[in-house]
């Protein structure tokens, strides 16, 4: 066996290795991962076709900005990927369920490093979102821990950080309250997602730990519920004309149903599939008052406090559909089958919601 192929040998299997082991933390964690690992995870050891290099060595150009020459291949191996979108399709992307047979590449410019899906043959080339997590400081994190513990009555030692995200926030520490003007200064700091046993909790802290602020309205989801950040794949544009709207979308049918209250007032209901485009429908007409309080609801629950955070469970594997809320240039998401396990002032927006757009 020549060198070349032990050494491709040994990456499939490293890299196999530490993706099973990523998707198996992630659901032992008790909230879905993003679609990064929704794959057949049997690397299969053949020879990366040449289109398939060239193709990605393309790609990454264009993203390293250098010439496709400077690009060198790390390692790659054969996957098995559960849709057509390469199990990255984003909340709206319609993609059909079947397995599809491709390519996992990675590839360096010589400081950086990118991951690219593939088709067999290229056709579609996606690069993979890196992680926005982030990891605490020692000292940080014991700060933020002993805090907790006082504040919830809990023993430091059953209190478990389960993701932290690097932010930059305002002076109020990106905590929404009505009427509140917060400073616009950049203050680097942390977004941590912290958990014992059945209940969890948001912080948010300047880069020190030495301003800890809990996120009580994003706070308090209980039943095991642990909430993650919504990868930025899954992040959508609203348009300026829009005041809130649902999207709904998950299923095996790959259904997408969109609700959108205009600021005028009008909702209306949109829905697509792979094989179905309807033309949008007006399902209801809002009289201003209607609209304006709908508004004040938002603020007065804070719902701008939910930004970038899911609330999923282990269903959501399963292709149960998930809600995508977004108002006030907010993006929140939930399973409707964990509702009841929602922190309260989640669950009263979606129950006004729904009575509004019914």
């Amino acid at each position: 066996m020549n060198s070349r192929l032990l050494h491709q040998m040994t990456t499939i299997a490293l890299a196999g290795f530490m993706l099973s082991t990523s998707a198996g933390l992630s659901i032992q964690a008790g909230f879905a991962a993003p679609r990064l690992f929704e794959v057949a995870l049997t690397p299969k050891l053949a020879a990366l076709p040449e289109s398939v290099e060239q193709k990605v060595r393309q790609a990454a150009a264009q993203q390293f900005g250098v010439q496709p020459s400077a690009v060198n291949l790390v390692s790659f191996n054969q996957q098995t990927w559960m849709d057509s979108c390469l199990g990255l399709g984003g909340a709206a992307e319609i993609c059909a369920q079947a397995l599809i047979e491709g390519w996992r590449v990675e590839v360096s410019d010589g400081q950086n490093n990118l991951t690219y899906r593939t088709d067999s043959n290229a056709n579609t080339v996606r690069l993979e979102p890196r992680s926005s997590e982030a990891t605490l400081p020692i000292e940080v994190s014991q700060r933020l821990l002993n805090k907790i513990s006082r504040q919830v009555r809990v023993p430091v030692d059953l209190l478990k950080i389960a993701a932290v995200r690097s932010t930059t926030w305002d002076g109020c520490l990106g905590i929404f309250k009505p009427r509140q003007a917060c400073t616009r200064i950049a203050i680097p700091g942390w977004q941590a997602i912290v958990t014992h046993g059945e209940r969890s909790w948001i912080y948010h802290l300047d880069q020190s730990g030495t301003r800890i602020v809990q996120n009580s309205t994003a706070s308090g989801s209980r039943g095991g519920l642990v909430p993650s950040f919504i990868p930025e794949e899954n992040k959508l544009p609203i348009e300026d004309t829009v005041v809130f709207q649902s999207i709904v979308s998950g299923d095996l049918a790959g259904t997408v149903t969109r609700l959108s209250l205009t600021k005028e007032g009008v909702i209306t209901k949109y829905v697509s599939a792979p094989n179905i485009r309807t033309r949008p429908v007006v399902v209801k007409r809002l009289s201003q008052p209607e609209v304006e309080r709908f508004e004040r609801l938002l603020q007065t629950q804070r719902f701008p406090n939910l930004h970038n955070l899911r609330y999923l469970s282990s269903a959501a594997f399963a292709d149960y559909p998930t809600t995508t809320l977004q108002g006030m240039g907010m993006t929140t998401q939930y399973i409707d089958l964990e509702t009841k396990n929602l922190p309260r002032s989640f669950q009263s927006i979606i129950q006004t919601w729904d009575k509004l757009s019914k």
